[in-house]
């Protein structure tokens, strides 16, 4: 390119996407994006990408538009995926879920969006184009019984046993994330007060309130089996026995092994979250509070623990129901013989 070449001279429509998303994620990470946001939007514009090169599209800027994204959106929702090849997820076919859909298209539009924010594009190609809808579905949260029978698998005087108690207590008791879990800083915890201070999406901190059972469960984690950290720049809370940092691998590994061992094998760290938001308004609390807790920047995701809540109550109310642990059945009268109706006498008019 020659040194005196100007902005306006570079034919913007001839740069391939694959270019353009280097562009795009180079000042994503200028902007301190997250590394997980990061490898959010690599893969879902890898797959755009891939869609394209397989069905023969072009992949310049000029040829692709709402109509391709389309296209791209119809080949995810009659995509079939197979899960293999996981000692924790047997092999099986299903449809893609409608959230990863609306999750990828979230992500090419905020692509698109940054290319004519930049000035690559004279329009927004996508700003006509609607994220899918997310299928919703009401998540069966775990009852007493089934966090009675977790705790039950847990044996809190051993190293391990000490460590996956506290985790699956703090979880429930305080409804973090899987990320800000594995994440919790050593120096964060403070457990005389009973508060955590975590990092949430978007690197946003907030201090999550921790009971008093709780901090106990972490606090005796911490003082009596906390192994020693294998290297100085090792800061977070949780630990490997071999004292290093627990992955988010190492959790869901860890929680898919006490869902077996437990019965419930639909335990994941995120049901635990839902379960403690929904315990959380069932036993008085207010949803702004639990927006704070939460970490959620606006009420649209507590309205959905708002409707559990309820579900939760109308069952309570089938255990609870006054009227039903009362005996007011209404008193039985004795009954008196029935009363024969004879018809009225025939008059024979002559």
């Amino acid at each position: 390119m020659s040194p005196t070449r100007r902005w306006r001279d570079v034919q913007m429509s001839d740069i391939t996407l694959e270019q353009l998303v280097d562009h795009f994620q180079l000042a994503n990470r200028a902007e301190g994006k997250s590394p997980k946001t990061l490898s959010w939007y690599q893969q879902n514009l890898d797959l755009f990408l891939r869609f394209l090169r397989e069905e023969g599209c072009s992949i310049r800027l000029r040829d692709v538009g709402i109509e391709e994204t389309r296209a791209f959106v119809i080949s995810l929702q009659d995509q079939d995926v197979r899960f293999a090849n996981n000692p924790f997820t047997p092999t099986r076919r299903h449809k893609l879920s409608s959230h990863s859909i609306n999750s990828a298209v979230r992500a090419i539009r905020a692509f698109f969006n940054w290319l004519y924010h930049e000035g690559y594009s004279s329009s927004h190609k996508l700003k006509e184009m609607r994220v899918p809808r997310v299928q919703k579905k009401i998540v069966d949260v775990l009852t007493s019984d089934e966090i009675a029978g977790i705790f039950g698998c847990l044996n809190a005087k051993t190293a391990t046993g000490s460590r996956d108690y506290a985790i699956v207590m703090c979880l429930l008791d305080c409804g973090l994330r899987a990320s800000e879990l594995v994440n919790l800083k050593y120096d964060n915890a403070d457990l005389v007060n009973g508060s955590l201070r975590v990092v949430g999406k978007g690197n946003k901190e907030r201090l999550v309130p921790l009971g008093s059972r709780a901090a106990k469960a972490l606090m005796q984690y911490r003082e009596v089996f906390r192994p020693e950290p294998a290297d100085p720049l090792v800061e977070t809370f949780f630990l490997s026995l071999d004292g290093r940092v627990m992955s988010f691998e190492a959790l869901k590994t860890m929680l898919q092994r006490l869902g077996r061992r437990s019965g419930v094998r639909r335990l994941h760290a995120h049901l635990l979250r839902h379960t403690f938001a929904t315990m959380y308004l069932v036993n008085g609390g207010d949803v702004f509070s639990l927006q704070r807790i939460l970490g959620h920047t606006t009420l649209a995701m507590v309205n959905n623990y708002v409707h559990l809540a309820g579900a939760q109550v109308a069952l309570r109310h089938r255990a609870f129901s006054p009227m039903d642990n009362l005996d007011v059945s209404p008193r039985r009268q004795r009954r008196s013989p029935a009363k024969v109706v004879l018809p009225p006498k025939l008059r024979v008019v002559s």
